[in-house]
């Protein structure tokens, strides 16, 4: 038994010395994004060796209104390898035919260009959409490139790129699907004006360097955090960025008084913090009002019914909650 006692204890301080898997930092985490490049006819080709950590897949053809004909090959590939699964779609400035045909549409029947152009644009990722539910895949998040093209190029009136981009973003929104921007600083501010979309970033370093890849992760290009960035060697390898590794969050405002006992006659910031949470008038006075709130506030959620507010009180209030605790956020964005 005192053998068993040692040999536990010897445990005990080696998994307080060795980190856990949970534990360890996911920064930098490394994986890939292949499309329609990657094809060979309508067959998945060149894709990279290894079991990749996630793949974000296009849904696209390089364009608006069309799709990767290699996606249910790639998806396949994919899940083959273990890897988690994320997808982008390429939206684009429709054609003359295309604005025609986006007379109706999610925003209403139009008789504006600007109506026509957002309709156009939900089309557009309905179209993606489908592309990825018949292959039998559903991930949570959706990345939109944005980026220069030569055919169809976007339009020189940035109002109007807006309006199209406004469409995608309204569809994916209605398909419940959260969405980031792949774009460059220099690439958004020319085609939509600096539009402010506060939603996650891709950033491309533009070349082969992993280095100034990670240097992009303390950029913006449409105000919101960048999550990913992309360099480009044989294959377009990413990476994510710090602001995705897990986080504890940070104590919220009731954190200093979860172990304040208060009752009546008590006085002060717990007090005035307490009366805040829990919707009685702010004196910062323990009064009977606050008591008789106190009470009502117990009665609904099951407690004791004291009209007094001890550590049991603080927690229902919240006080023991953290604020901008997350996981590690690859998993909003993929899925297997």
């Amino acid at each position: 038994m005192r053998r068993a006692a040692a040999w536990a204890a010897v445990l005990t301080v080696l998994a307080l010395l060795v980190p856990t898997s949970s534990a360890r930092s996911t920064t930098w985490t490394h994986g890939f994004d292949v499309s329609w490049p990657q094809c060979q006819g309508a067959h998945a080709g060149h894709l990279p060796a290894g079991a990749p950590a996630y793949v974000v897949l296009g849904l696209t053809h390089g364009a608006g209104h069309t799709a990767n004909p290699c996606f249910g090959e790639q998806l396949t590939w994919a899940r083959s390898r273990g890897a988690l699964v994320g997808a982008y779609l390429v939206p684009s400035y429709p054609t003359g035919r295309q604005r025609e045909a986006a007379t109706t549409g999610p925003f209403g029947v139009c008789t504006t260009l600007q109506c026509r152009l957002r309709n156009d644009g939900a089309a557009q990722a309905i179209d993606a959409l489908e592309v990825m539910h018949a292959a039998g895949a559903s991930v949570p998040m959706v990345w939109v490139d944005v980026e220069f093209r030569s055919h169809p190029t976007w339009s020189r009136h940035d109002d109007r790129n807006r309006a199209v981009l406004q469409g995608v973003f309204r569809a994916l929104r209605e398909a419940r699907i959260r969405f980031g921007v792949y774009t460059t600083a220099y690439m958004w501010q020319h085609l939509t004006g600096g539009w402010q979309v506060r939603v996650p970033n891709w950033l491309p370093a533009g070349n082969g360097s992993a280095a100034t890849a990670r240097s992009r992760c303390r950029k913006t290009a449409t105000g919101g955090p960048t999550w990913l960035v992309q360099y480009t060697r044989e294959w377009d390898e990413d990476l994510t960025c710090p602001v995705m590794d897990a986080t504890r969050g940070r104590p919220g405002p009731l954190w200093p008084f979860r172990k304040t006992h208060l009752e009546l006659g008590n006085s002060g910031r717990a007090v005035h913090a307490a009366q805040s949470a829990i919707g009685a008038p702010r004196s910062g006075r323990y009064d009977a009002l606050t008591t008789g709130v106190v009470g009502k506030f117990q009665v609904e959620h099951g407690l004791p019914v004291t009209g007094q507010i001890d550590r049991v009180d603080w927690r229902a209030l919240g006080a023991y909650r953290r604020i901008g605790a997350h996981p590690f956020l690859l998993g909003r964005m993929t899925t297997r």
